[in-house]
């Protein structure tokens, strides 16, 4: 009788042990996926980064050749006296005059897009990322969670509202 006792604890040692391994097996699997996750996550955030400062450069360089043009304009405008152009095929009553196309919309775009806050190491956002150690990401989660808005959080980080608003899209 107690062999029998004795070879029935054996045999659920031995299905325990069986049942440990598996755990085992499924838990270190389910820390290989999650560092895979986090991996992922760190090359998205990259490739948006990289994404987004191309576009910083693209923009600047739109900025650039629109000045550029604009100067050009400018000095071809002021070195003309504004004068009706004379069109042979129109009656001679008949006169044009250049029609000068309004800058505003466009000097309104370049100021606010020049105002727009850098990322620079003196500025509160990276003092604060380098005090918290958190990534921009996570606070920018946490600050939205907390009922921030996406204005006060792109203030708080030193980046632009898109920027902030992809952030949050990508949770």
């Amino acid at each position: 009788m107690q062999t029998v006792f004795l070879l029935f604890l054996f045999i659920l040692q031995v299905i325990g042990f069986y049942f440990i391994a598996l755990l085992y097996m499924k838990v270190s699997k389910f820390n290989n996926l999650e560092k895979k996750q986090h991996k992922l996550m760190a090359e998205m955030d990259d490739a948006i980064g990289a994404y987004l400062s191309e576009l910083k450069e693209e923009n600047d360089r739109l900025i650039n050749i629109i000045d550029k043009q604009e100067e050009g304009r400018s000095l071809r405008e002021t070195a003309r006296v504004d004068r009706p152009t004379e069109d042979p095929t129109q009656s001679p009553d008949m006169k044009t005059f250049p029609i000068k196309t309004p800058g505003y919309p466009l000097k309104a775009a370049l100021k606010s897009y020049q105002a727009a806050p850098t990322l620079n190491k003196d500025s509160l956002a990276v003092q604060v990322i380098e005090e918290s150690g958190l990534d921009d990401r996570t606070l920018a989660i946490r600050m939205h969670d907390n009922g921030k808005s996406i204005e006060e959080i792109a203030k708080r980080l030193g980046k632009g509202k898109t920027e902030v608003e992809l952030l949050l899209k990508f949770r």
